[in-house]
């Protein structure tokens, strides 16, 4: 099609069809998306092909009217990068379909499969500083246990178990991590924070009999149910289940309303999303319940994360 034909074609298109109407489309077909495959996703990519043309032809106050949604829009396109390529068909398919289109790197949201390595990689990094957080507070605690407590053997063999499980568990290897697990409550069968890890390990390996079974298990040896969920929380996060985080958050605060651990966990997660101001802001409420418990340990913890989150550099979003 010629410049001029161009032109004309979508003079006409915005006629009959405004930018606020597509965009409403894309809304109505982004609340559709379940993840399995169908062409409705590459509908989003030619209706958001559609309004790129049409801003060309838009006055200043037209522009302004229209940057609100568009900007909300494109907000939730990239929240919902993860369905559209997996609905799409894959980031090979998309690859393909860009490629016979012929589209550029500034139609972005043909490369959502870009979008979604270079977010990885940040989650990664940011799981790192996390994961070194964690690390530090834990070899501190094992070296006041070791000197101060001296645990008996069986202790020690437990402690053992653990530490091989969380191998496993870390490099991805669940079966060999839940036979360990075996063995580990063969020697402390009334050790709850072992039966939640099961249930956790079972619901990644999709065996939803054991999992529901295992926690039953740990409430039975659980002396608080907010220890309880505090516990699987951290197991959650353990193995990036964030959504699983964030409803024991819920049942936490439905015990407790005033748990700063609850908070701690929702701020870790919120960082992990990218979605700086709520983590910060969660941060900071658990600070200020830890510090009315007097838990200074868990104060310094939570204080180091708001640094951290403060000196982490944003990536800018995509401009238009």
């Amino acid at each position: 099609m010629s410049p001029t034909g161009k032109e004309k074609y979508f003079h006409k298109n915005v006629q009959h069809k405004s930018i606020s109407s597509n965009l409403d489309e894309i809304e109505t077909i982004l609340g559709k998306l379940d993840g399995s495959q169908s062409p409705i996703a590459e509908r989003i990519f030619d209706i958001m092909d559609e309004i790129q043309e049409q801003k060309k032809f838009l006055h200043n106050d037209e522009k302004e009217k229209t940057e609100t949604q568009l900007s909300y829009v494109t907000k939730r396109i990239y929240s919902s990068a993860k369905v559209l390529l997996k609905t799409i068909g894959g980031k090979d398919e998309l690859k393909e379909k860009r490629k016979i289109k012929g589209k550029n790197p500034d139609h972005w949201w043909w490369y959502l499969d870009h979008y979604l390595e270079e977010k990885k990689k940040r989650d990664l990094q940011r799981s790192g500083m996390i994961g070194l957080v964690l690390l530090v507070v834990f070899a501190l605690l094992v070296l006041i246990y070791d000197r101060y407590l001296a645990p008996p053997p069986e202790v020690r063999a437990r402690i053992d178990y653990e530490t091989r499980i969380d191998d496993f568990i870390y490099s991805g290897d669940y079966i060999s991590a839940m036979s360990e697990m075996e063995g580990a409550l063969a020697i402390a069968p009334d050790y709850y924070p072992l039966w939640i890890k099961k249930g956790v390990l079972a619901k990644v390996l999709g065996n939803e009999a054991v999992e529901q079974s295992s926690y039953e298990t740990a409430q039975q040896f659980v002396e608080n149910p907010e220890y309880f969920y505090y516990e699987r929380a951290s197991v959650f996060m353990q193995f990036g289940l964030y959504d699983d985080v964030l409803e024991d958050t819920d049942n936490l605060l439905a015990i407790n309303a005033k748990s700063a651990e609850a908070y701690l966990y929702r701020g870790l997660v919120y960082e992990m999303r990218g979605e700086n101001s709520q983590a910060y802001d969660a941060f900071e409420k658990a600070a200020l319940l830890a510090e009315e418990q007097n838990k200074n340990q868990l104060v310094a913890t939570i204080r180091v994360r708001m640094g951290m989150l403060l000196q982490s550099v944003s990536i800018p979003t995509q401009e238009y």
